[in-house]
């Protein structure tokens, strides 16, 4: 059950494209610099979930608080400047413009801040490889260092929450071990993290709390550790039995 005492707290959440309702009474919470996961198949409402939650779309009704203030309603740029920050399924680089010019606009979308050195030594420090490549075209990255660019843009908006959609999506399975290391990092920062990943054990074996959907509703939740020796999500998600 949401927590009212969480950082985000979703509640009884209905989300519809015309006739499809993508998610229905879903409700969820993300406590403070914990790792939250959503897990489900594909078109089970998850990427919708944060659309929703980012101001993208609007729900049809429901709640999103952060940090006690309803969301609902607020166009996205005004939820960032509340420090949530979403990082879409397919990157979204500005493929012609360079690695540091990338990450300044994700500084800008923060209140138009000019002096972003203490996000960009946070970043560096994150990812030194981008450091190393900060005068590159972003275009010319690889996969893996396109997704880290990706995080590194938003963590420059200082996220109290950052929701990653699918950052394994298209990756070596090396690349990803790597991109799953650099997330404890970043709680161990304060910053939240909801997680939406096709690679369910990967996720759950990340995350504190995990929730499973299913056509746009929730069918279980609990402590990750749990619902990774569940036998229901064992033979649905994780390829046993």
């Amino acid at each position: 059950m949401p927590d009212s005492s969480a950082l985000l707290e979703v509640q009884d959440l209905h989300v519809s494209y015309g006739r499809i309702r993508a998610v229905q009474g879903v409700s969820i919470a993300v406590p403070d610099a914990a790792v939250v996961a959503l897990i489900g198949a594909n078109g089970a409402g998850k990427s919708t979930l944060l659309r929703a939650i980012s101001g993208l779309i609007r729900p049809r009704r429901g709640v999103i608080r952060f940090l006690g203030e309803d969301l609902v309603g607020l166009p996205v740029h005004q939820v960032v400047r509340r420090r949530v920050v979403h990082v879409p399924e397919g990157r979204g680089m500005l493929a012609r413009m360079s690695v540091l010019e990338n990450l300044r606009l994700g500084g800008f979308a923060h209140g138009g801040r000019t002096d972003l050195a203490p996000e960009l030594d946070r970043v560096w420090a994150l990812f030194p490889v981008l450091r190393d490549r900060r005068g590159q075209l972003a275009g010319s990255l690889s996969g893996g260092e396109q997704q880290m660019l990706a995080i590194a843009r938003a963590m420059m908006a200082r996220p109290r929450l950052l929701m990653l959609d699918e950052p394994s999506l298209g990756l070596a399975p090396l690349l990803v071990r790597e991109i799953f290391r650099i997330i404890p990092r970043l709680t161990a920062a304060g910053t939240a993290v909801l997680l939406v990943e096709q690679n369910a054990r990967m996720a759950l074996q990340c995350a504190a709390h995990a929730y499973v959907l299913q056509t746009g509703r929730v069918v279980l939740s609990g402590r990750a550790t749990d619902l990774l020796a569940a036998p229901e999500v064992q033979r649905a998600y994780l390829g046993a039995g």
